[in-house]
């Protein structure tokens, strides 16, 4: 019984280290959103302060398996596409995938046309992300202007992603 604990325990901590102390403090409105570099579904390497220099960002933590992200990613796409000509860039990085679902199939499938970036977990790590979908709107200056609130709706989220864009593209 003790060793059946033991192992239990042991199990239950190195599963939930991923989200706890070793994640950074969380990545919140007026914070710097830190440089990364990831895989491109493309199989091209991006460097995030290079490709969004002098640029508003949309960053998007979604997985294939998640609900959430299921619903709030169209509506994502409907604030890409009224705001991708105006120099705002948007990256959905991949995290946390359970291998069922190839994230590439997944985007494609969906029809989603902004940028998506493979195996984003230590970046996830990095801005602090303990759920998805999380979603960062970043001045050019690379601070975060508007970080999703957990709970809130898809509509919402959708409208304040907006709203915090055309403010940061006025500055």
């Amino acid at each position: 019984m003790r060793i059946t604990f033991i192992l239990l325990f042991s199990f239950m901590s190195f599963m939930l280290l991923p989200f706890s102390s070793v994640n950074a403090a969380p990545l919140n409105v007026g914070g710097t959103a830190t440089d990364w570099e990831l895989q491109a579904k493309d199989g091209s390497s991006l460097q995030y302060y290079a490709d969004s220099e002098d640029k508003v960002s949309v960053i998007i933590f979604w997985a294939t398996w998640c609900p959430y992200c299921a619903t709030l990613m169209p509506h994502m796409e409907v604030v890409y596409r009224k705001y991708r000509n105006k120099g705002v860039k948007f990256y959905a990085i991949s995290v946390n995938e359970d291998g069922v679902i190839d994230p590439i199939e997944y985007f494609d499938k969906k029809g989603f046309s902004y940028t998506m970036l493979m195996d984003g977990d230590e970046v996830g790590t990095q801005y602090g992300v303990k759920g998805t979908p999380a979603v960062y709107v970043v001045g050019k200056d690379k601070k975060v202007v508007y970080k999703r609130p957990a709970g809130v709706s898809d509509v919402l989220v959708k409208q304040n992603v907006s709203l915090r864009i055309k403010q940061a593209l006025a500055k």
